[in-house]
């Protein structure tokens, strides 16, 4: 396979994550937040990319952060869209709930969102030319890796795998604050059970999808207070 380089950039307050390969395949990783076509289509320009080389757009999850330009992106590229079979429905409706919040004040967030909101969260409808059941190698869009699934944010939450690389949408964040643990997710106990599949996994680097890259033994302390905030759960 063709050398690998990965490019990540804050759209909105989320992260989009481009992969490309010396032969010119580009993949994209999530959308951000919408109306940021404009700020795409020049960083994709800047590593002289043209919109048309970008082959596939993979969906993390389909929350609005990672969707918002999912549809003019897919029609200035002609890419193919992947996402989980577990929100394949959930794109193509428009329709994906509130993830519920953890610890008191997300929680309170979550909470009243889905009574005043409930559709704050959702996509803009689109089906979505690829489904991906638990592992989606990726060697036909040439690259050496594989999407695999990640649930815990959200029940269809993927993440993409290369080497020791994990691009991880919401499986993980890197907040200011130091926080590893994302504010939200609909099954925080699932959440950690794949945190310990990855921590098995030898990956070194995480692209999360808000904050800045990060080694994953950084994750190791969050990993280690929320199994004790959850462990009435985990028994």
């Amino acid at each position: 396979m063709a050398l690998v380089k990965i490019y990540q950039k804050r759209i909105g307050y989320s992260n989009v994550t481009l992969i490309f390969n010396d032969s010119g395949v580009a993949v994209l990783v999530d959308t951000g937040v919408r109306g940021k076509l404009k700020a795409l289509k020049m960083w994709f320009k800047q590593h002289n990319l043209n919109p048309a080389d970008i082959q596939l757009i993979i969906l993390t999850h389909t929350h609005y952060d990672h969707t918002g330009n999912l549809i003019g992106l897919q029609k200035i590229t002609g890419a193919k869209v992947l996402v989980h079979k577990n929100e394949y429905e959930n794109l193509k409706n428009g329709d994906t709930s509130i993830p519920k919040g953890q610890g008191k004040y997300a929680a309170w967030i979550s909470g009243l969102g889905r009574k005043l909101w409930p559709r704050f969260a959702s996509p803009k409808p689109l089906v979505a030319d690829l489904i991906n059941d638990n592992e989606f190698d990726l060697k036909n869009f040439g690259l050496d890796g594989k999407v695999i699934s990640t649930p815990g944010h959200s029940a269809g939450s993927q993440s993409v795998l290369l080497g020791n690389t994990l691009i991880a949408g919401d499986t993980f964040v890197n907040m200011r604050n130091g926080r590893i643990f994302p504010p939200f997710a609909d099954e925080p106990v699932l959440l950690l059970e794949t945190w310990q599949k990855i921590f098995n996994l030898g990956i070194k680097v995480v692209y999360p999808g808000h904050g800045k890259k990060f080694t994953l033994e950084k994750a190791f302390p969050d990993f280690d207070k929320w199994r004790i905030k959850l462990a009435k759960r985990l028994t």
